[in-house]
Parts: structure tokens; sequence; C-alpha cells
């Protein structure tokens, strides 16, 4: 079907197209918030309550990001001495572990010394026999001789019994330091958990008034969004009162031109709406200046259709607004008159004469 349009017309088309672009953007906004579940609400939904909301929820959608941060900081430091804490009681048993060693030793040591010592008593207390007894003939000479022996062969036992006690006593007191650091490592541990349980409970706070606020701005958006689809109701209501009360006063005729002057319309298909809505002088001036009245028109490039050159997402939402489900998704060049003027009556109640912004009837 040839699509009929005025040459000077073209630039004003083209930005009323993207205009009517724009609209289906912001009535299928409307359209697909108003599903959600409408909460009863003490007063009702205005712009500033939305954007009251809108500004809230985006002030603690930042809050929260932050605060998710200083929780991941937390934690990080948690970890961090958890880990100080854990290295401080392996050190500390290593050392525990050598001290035990140690003490071992020194048992083992002074056992020998206790049994040399026996033995050298035995030995020269009884008259030892040998090389060893001829040491130690008469008493002058036995008695040094004996105290010369027993230094010799406990000498080396008592001092490595001195380095052994030594180094027991530098163990201890290196794991004295250590102790003493896990104590703090693990006070620090307790304050760094004392935070994380804080900033946690902080965000978990975050996350439900972010919810709350949430769910208001969907129910105020929802009840807005009914307010304006029950408002193009009644006004396509009202204009097919309108309808049917001027067609029942006119004189029957045949082949009467348009309100706008510009040419009879083109019969459209027939379809299964209710009655045709009488449409305003805005409206009968863009029949014409979009389609010359033709209710079947195509744009050459496809993407407008019907007498009001519909883009079909504005066509699926201002049908939904109207009240007529049944249109979504059906070519507006294919519908009946009655309701191409219907749908086109519902976008006028609720966005006015912006949607064909640029037309010659914008002044009308």
């Amino acid at each position: 079907m040839f699509y009929a349009r005025s040459t000077p017309l073209a630039g004003q088309t083209a930005r009323g197209h993207l205009r009517r672009t724009i609209s289906a953007l912001v009535l299928s906004t409307l359209v697909a918030t108003a599903t959600v579940t409408v909460v009863t609400l003490p007063r009702p939904a205005g712009a500033d309550q939305i954007g009251d909301l809108q500004a809230r929820a985006r002030t603690i959608s930042q809050e929260l990001v932050q605060q998710q941060l200083q929780v991941g900081a937390f934690r990080q430091q948690y970890s961090l001495a958890s880990a100080r804490v854990a290295a401080d009681g392996q050190a500390v048993a290593q050392i525990g572990q050598q001290i035990g060693q140690d003490q071992q030793l020194i048992s083992a040591k002074a056992g020998l010394v206790r049994r040399q010592a026996v033995k050298s008593y035995m030995d020269y207390g009884t008259g030892a026999s040998g090389s060893t007894a001829g040491l130690f003939s008469g008493s002058q000479e036995t008695a040094q001789a004996a105290s010369e022996y027993t230094s010799i062969a406990v000498g080396n036992v008592t001092t490595a019994l001195d380095q052994l006690r030594t180094a027991q006593g530098a163990l201890q007191t290196h794991q004295a330091v250590l102790r003493q650091q896990q104590a703090q490592d693990q006070s620090d541990q307790a304050q760094r958990a004392a935070d994380l349980g804080q900033a946690d409970s902080s965000q978990t706070q975050l996350e439900s008034l972010h919810a709350q606020v949430t769910g208001q701005l969907a129910t105020a958006v929802a009840a807005q969004a009914a307010a304006q689809a029950s408002a193009a109701a009644a006004a396509v209501a009202a204009a097919q009162r309108a309808g049917k009360g001027s067609s029942s006063r006119a004189p029957a005729s045949t082949g009467s031109a348009p309100a706008s002057g510009a040419g009879s319309p083109v019969a459209a298909p027939t379809g299964a709406g209710g009655s045709d809505p009488a449409l305003n002088p805005f409206l009968q001036c863009v029949v014409q200046a979009e389609s010359g009245g033709d209710y079947q028109a195509v744009s050459p490039d496809g993407l407008y259709m019907g007498a009001f050159q519909f883009s079909q997402p504005t066509w699926d939402s201002a049908a939904q607004a109207a009240g007529r489900p049944d249109l979504v998704g059906v070519a507006p060049n294919t519908a009946s008159k009655a309701d191409q003027d219907t749908v086109a009556v519902a976008l006028y109640a609720l966005d006015g004469q912006r949607p064909w912004l640029g037309d010659r009837c914008s002044s009308s």
C-alpha cells in the first residue's frame, strides 16, 4: 500500500516518529510495572513520592556497596589475625617440644654423673685393683688422685649440664615471649571478629531497608501506572459515548469528508473492536497529516502503520493502557478503524499531542 504523506512534512514526521518511540518506552515501563502486586498505600502515589523513593533507594544502594567493601576488609583482617594466632600456636608448641628434649638430655646427663660418682666411690673406697688401684697407693696420694679423677670424670658431664640448662632457660624465655605475642594476636583476632560481626549486621540492615524501599517504589509506580491507565480508559469511554451521541444525531450520508478537510479516509479493515470513539480536532488532523486518512497505510520502511502511523511498541503499550489487550501484537494497519481510533484516543489521553510532536496538527 502506498504511504501517503505530503513532502513538506518529511522533517516533522521524522520528529513525530522519534517522539512516538520515546513515548513507547515510557508506556512500556508503565504497563510492565502495572503487573506488580499493588499494596494499599495510606495516600495516593504522586510523582514527588516516586522521586523521593528513587533518590532514597539510590542512596541506600551506595551505602550498601560501601558497607559490603568494609565487610570484605574486616573479613580479610580477621583471616590474617587468625593466621597469626595459628602460627604463634605452632611456634609455642615447637619451643615446648625443644624444651622437653633438653629436659630429657639434662636428666640423662644427671643420671650419668650420679652413676660415675657412685662408681668412683665404690672403686676408690673398696680398694679397687688393677691399673686404677695402682694410681691411688698411699693415703695422701689416694686423696689427691681421687680428687683429680673425679674432676676429670665428672667435668665434661657438668659442663654439658650447664650448657643444656642455659639453652633451656633461653628456650623458656623465648616461649614466654611467644606466649605474650600469642595473647596479643588472640586479642586482635577477637577485635576483628567483633568488627566483622558489626559490619555484617549493618549490611543485613541495609539490605532489609533497601528491599523495603524498593518494594515501596514498585508499589508507587504500579499505583501511578494504574491511575494513568484508569484515566486513559475513562477518556476512551467518554470518547465512545460522545461518538454514539453524535452518530445518533447526525443525518445519514455517505462519503463525508473528515473534519480537517484534507481528504476522504480510505476504508479500514473490519475488526472485532467496540464502537468507534469520536476524534477530537487534533486527532482528526493527525489522521490526514500522517496517512491521508488511509487506515491501512504503512511507511516505506515498514516501521509505522495505520492511519495514525503507530510503531508496534507504541501501539502495544497504548492498547494495553486502553484496556484492549486483545490488540497487543496486532499490526496497527490490520486493526479496524474503530480499534485504531480507540488506541489513538487512549494515547492522546495519556500523553497529549507529544507522541505526534512535529506534525502540523500540533498547533491545533
